[in-house]
């Protein structure tokens, strides 16, 4: 078998005959960026073949896709810097014009009492005029204690094998131990006993599942603080940038299971990398709970992803039952119980359930927007009384994904750009500032934006031909905008921002603003009665208010109405961990939440149509962009 070594990571893999490159890559654990998931139809899985003999189809720029490059010998295969994923970028500071949520009004309260607790009990050791057998004396004891709580229970649960080790604990410390007790209904289930009072090592991690990022914290369960924090990328990536790319590669043979492992290995690593940072033996961690959409649930647990894509859109289930970590082989062992954030739909998951909680939304009065823009934006609507939710297509554009230099967030990304409204020059912010090698999401609403107000573009979002520039000019994808010459940039290659790209963008902030539109008119309202707006999800942490305005991807209300929340996902399941009712509280949300199908919805469309512009077809949606254009005509 010919064997092909990746550069610059240096790993050699051997590939059976007709494997493609891309696929070897998959087995070496290298990325290379495949949006389409192997399809062979978005050109960004761009390779070099250093040494020896391939065939595939080559691209215009250079280099092979790798989704059809196959070995004919042993192969050195040089991945380009854009692919790189480096997730130092994750934890760069967040700059915004929108003000903190939580810096304005904090998370939701609810009270430290997690749904697992450790109780501190001395027993009396037995005699013969007490010789009650060693689990009907725990339990006993333990019963009366949960009474006192309030919690009427006639027995107590327990995994057999735990009543192995339950002499020798009881007599470590002359019959003082501590018991942790799962409250489940009906029964409160024994998890584990433990010689002494431990009662101060209590721990949970707080998981976010993102289709792009993984977020995980460390918790102490007895202070309720954040001990440690980290994040990476998701490396189901490597499969597909969006969910649709990857259901698409679970439906090969053993796919399912590897995207599983992919991602339960994530788990498995960054929260022994955050042990490791508090000296915390991963398997002393009794509560896992996690927050993800649908689809990473399903993955997650390994359950068939094909029919959420599916008309009618059918998930395997929106409610999941807490699980032994140990079944999924994740820290904790059996004693540790994994909780996932309940769904809504096939596109409306846990991540936005976990997202609504936190923010407080369904417990009070003001009418509030909540958006989550992604691939799949998601968008909720409501106060105390109801809930709507929906999600909207709007494509991998806002993640680099169709943009012709387009790039996740990752260093050497362009993330700002400003242009000079005399010479057309741009001046432009990359992350971890480094050579530029793409534009990431960010920096493509701040082009777009830049281009719109200098009159670069017109309300189409076509470059206007009369003006004559050297940056301006017709590439082989039509018109472009050159942000960066080669020489300035990490590939060597122009970074230009084609027409196709201010299409692709165009269509995925019309998805996201029809959506507005057509949930508020679903439920009986319009936009400008918002009372709050609430920006979730990474992305929208490092979003520029006033450009996303200017574009038309939020609407344009009063700036006071707008607030940023950041991962709001992770900030719900660190309270599911922490509270019991917060727990309790995800459930009533989920099920309080109405799902509107939008392509179901007759006026859906009409909506998407009319957000095709810049902002709008209807300019008196966005009076103060209205007025911006005016002043800048006039001057």
């Amino acid at each position: 078998m010919p064997k092909v070594t990746f550069l610059p990571a240096n790993v050699t893999v051997e590939v059976p005959a007709g494997e493609t490159v891309i696929r070897a890559a998959m087995k070496a654990g290298v990325h290379i960026n495949a949006s389409c998931g192997g399809a062979g139809v978005c050109g960004k899985c761009r390779v070099f073949v250093e040494e020896g003999e391939a065939e595939g189809e080559p691209l215009p720029e250079g280099g092979f896709k790798a989704c059809t490059l196959t070995p004919k010998t042993d192969l050195v295969i040089r991945v380009p810097v854009e692919s790189e994923v480096d997730r130092r970028a994750l934890l760069r500071p967040i700059g915004k014009v929108a003000t903190s949520w939580l810096e304005a009004r904090g998370p939701a309260e609810f009270p430290l009492a997690p749904i697992l607790k450790k109780y501190y009990l001395e027993l009396d050791p037995p005699s013969l005029e007490n010789n009650l057998p060693d689990f009907p004396r725990l339990e006993t004891a333990l019963l009366a204690e949960l009474a006192k709580e309030g919690v009427q229970a006639q027995k107590l649960d327990l995994d057999w094998r735990l009543l192995k080790k339950l002499p020798y604990v009881l007599r470590k410390k002359d019959f003082k131990l501590t018991a942790t007790v799962f409250k489940e209904d009906p029964w409160p289930y024994l998890l584990e006993v433990e010689a002494g009072d431990e009662r101060a090592r209590f721990w949970a991690v707080a998981v976010d599942v993102g289709t792009t990022t993984v977020c995980v914290q460390l918790l102490d369960l007895v202070s309720g603080e954040v001990l440690a924090e980290t994040s990476d990328y998701n490396p189901q990536i490597s499969y597909g940038e969006d969910v649709i790319s990857r259901i698409e590669y679970a439906r090969r043979e053993g796919a399912l299971q590897i995207l599983q492992e992919k991602i339960l290995s994530c788990l498995r690593r960054l929260i022994e990398e955050l042990g490791a940072q508090k000296g915390v033996s991963p398997q002393d961690i009794s509560f896992i709970s996690v927050a993800g959409n649908t689809v990473m649930s399903h993955f997650l647990l390994g359950l068939e992803p094909r029919f959420l894509r599916e008309t009618p859109y059918v998930p395997v289930t929106t409610r999941f039952p807490y699980l032994p970590a140990d079944e999924l082989g994740l820290p904790g062992g059996r004693k540790a119980r994994v909780f996932l954030a309940p769904c809504v739909a096939s596109y409306v998951g846990g991540d936005i359930v976990a997202g609504v909680v936190a923010a407080g939304i369904a417990r009070e009065e003001p009418l509030s927007l909540f958006i989550d823009i992604g691939t799949n934006g998601e968008i909720v609507v409501g106060n105390q009384d109801f809930l709507a939710c929906a999600a909207c297509s709007a494509g991998p554009a806002f993640e680099g994904g169709g943009i012709k230099c387009g790039m996740r967030a990752t260093l050497g990304a362009i993330e700002a750009v400003h242009i000079d409204p005399v010479t057309l020059e741009p001046m432009i912010l990359t992350i971890g500032n480094k050579k530029p090698k793409g534009i990431c999401g960010s920096g493509i609403i701040s082009l777009l934006a830049n281009l719109f107000l200098e009159g670069v573009i017109d309300q189409s979002g076509k470059y206007r031909r009369d003006l004559k520039h050297p940056r301006i000019r017709e590439g082989r994808d039509g018109y472009e905008y050159v942000l960066v010459w080669g020489k300035d940039s990490a590939t060597g290659e122009d970074i230009v921002f084609t027409e196709a790209d201010i299409d692709n963008l165009i269509r995925a902030k019309g998805a996201m603003f029809a959506g507005y539109q057509t949930l508020l008119e679903s439920v009986g309202l319009e936009i400008n009665m918002v009372e709050r707006v609430i920006l979730a999800g990474n992305f929208g942490s490092f979003l520029d208010l006033e450009q996303a305005i200017t574009i038309g991807l939020l609407p344009d209300l009063p700036r006071e109405r707008f607030y940023f929340i950041g991962n709001a996902s992770l900030l719900g399941a660190r309270l599911a961990a922490f509270s019991a009712e917060a727990v309790k509280e995800m459930e009533r949300v989920a099920n309080m939440m109405t799902h509107f199908e939008l392509s179901a919805h007759p006026g859906y469309m009409d909506y998407y149509v009319s957000a095709l512009f810049l902002p709008h077809t209807n300019i008196d949606l966005f009076p103060t962009v209205k007025e911006l254009l005016a002043g800048r005509e006039g001057s």
